[in-house]
């Protein structure tokens, strides 16, 4: 249920906001040389990850899972098996046990949330007023809500959970003849529900020192599940069951699996479920370094056009003693800020190439001179016609 929204109107002066802009471009500055770390980075790992992949598609060897052949001994393998693991999982907080590979617990909090929304006006003088509404409600939550951070804390008082969400991997596991241990088993997520029983509430209650109890396939933590206070909880588990066919490339080692040493510098394990191909894990992990890749340089663009409109953005407070003057002004900061952040990110993009991948640069280079010259050319041929 939610209650009457609270507004709050602040006033801030024209040399106040001037204070402030002019204090943003050391900040903006700041957020320009993260953007190019972030876009350089983000190539040399792009190519790292490439190379990586490359080189386990020449190495990689199916082998049985029947029997551990020494001649692969050190040696990037693909094997798919049933995996099982021996003794139980155990919710080390609360005490409920099961069988599997893994053991995921889940917990939404019910919580007050805030949210808010503002409405900038910018007055004759440059003086600013901000008038801001913050609304509170109660629902459930998969992340706890800090609410000595809210505007009005006063009656929304979250108290701070002690159970977060988390994952009980087993030590080890047989997957046919060869072994694995977290570092393969913590890439298995568990996805099959598990419905806790009258005794694992009975642990629970014991343990947190509060009423528990089976409530829709999961312990709900709470006096009562129709009437939820802040503070209640909802704990769902699932497992990775026994006996789930996995897929994995690996460094055999002794029968263990483990990750392999790549030339590349970064070492080299694929956990999938079911039975997927080596060449199939390959392109997927091939298609998700794509995709990574895109996002980062999407993201390193933002923060680039951000940090130069921080840079700039002193001007349109400068022009902001006449409102309607200043939209102007922020209309060109704002494209001058676009195309500015669009031109840093494809010379730090083009820069990386040059270091981490020097053939395809020098080859663009070579075709955007080329183009480069022929328009050139062409336009001088029109020019001596005329």
């Amino acid at each position: 249920m939610s209650e009457d929204p609270i507004v709050v109107t602040t006033r801030t002066s024209w040399f106040s906001r001037l204070g402030a802009a002019f204090g943003g471009i050391l900040t903006g500055l700041g957020l320009v040389l993260a953007g190019i770390i972030l876009l350089a980075w983000n190539e040399g790992r792009s190519v790292q990850s490439i190379r990586t992949n490359n080189e386990g598609v020449r190495a990689v060897a199916s082998v049985s899972a029947t029997r551990v052949d020494p001649v692969h001994e050190g040696r990037l393998i693909h094997v798919t098996a049933p995996a099982s693991a021996t003794g139980r999982l155990r919710d080390a907080d609360l005490g409920l046990e099961a069988d599997g590979l893994s053991l995921g617990r889940k917990v939404q909090y019910f919580q007050w949330v805030e949210t808010s929304r503002s409405e900038k006006r910018v007055r004759l003088g440059g003086g600013e007023e901000t008038i801001t509404t913050y609304s509170y409600d109660r629902q459930w939550v998969d992340t706890p809500q800090d609410s000595s951070r809210f505007q009005q804390s006063d009656g929304h008082q979250n108290p701070v959970p002690n159970l977060k969400s988390t994952v009980f991997a087993a030590d080890r596991a047989t997957l046919g003849a060869y072994s694995a241990d977290a570092a393969v088993l913590n890439q298995i997520t568990p996805e099959a529900p598990l419905t806790p029983t009258a005794q694992d509430a009975a642990m629970a209650a014991a343990a947190l020192s509060r009423p528990v109890r089976v409530v829709e396939n999961a312990l709900y933590v709470g006096r009562d599940s129709a009437a939820p206070e802040p503070g209640d909880m909802r704990i769902h588990y699932a497992t990775a069951p026994q006996n789930m066919v996995l897929s994995v490339i690996a460094a055999q080692t002794g029968g263990l699996l483990k990750p392999y040493s790549t030339k590349a510098g970064a070492p080299l394990l694929m956990v999938h479920t079911g039975a997927v191909a080596a060449d199939q894990m390959f392109a997927q992990a091939k298609a998700a370094n794509q995709t990574l890749s895109w996002i980062l340089r999407g993201v390193g663009l933002v923060v680039l056009m951000v940090a130069v409109g921080m840079i700039l953005g002193p001007l349109g407070v400068l022009a902001d003693v006449l409102p309607f003057l200043g939209s102007i002004v922020r209309v060109g900061t704002g494209l001058v800020a676009g195309l500015t952040g669009l031109v840093l990110a494809a010379l730090t993009i083009a820069s990386a190439w040059i270091v981490y991948r020097p053939v395809i640069a020098i080859g663009l280079v070579v075709v955007a001179g080329a183009v480069v010259a022929f328009l050139i050319w062409r336009a001088r041929g029109r020019g001596a016609k005329a």
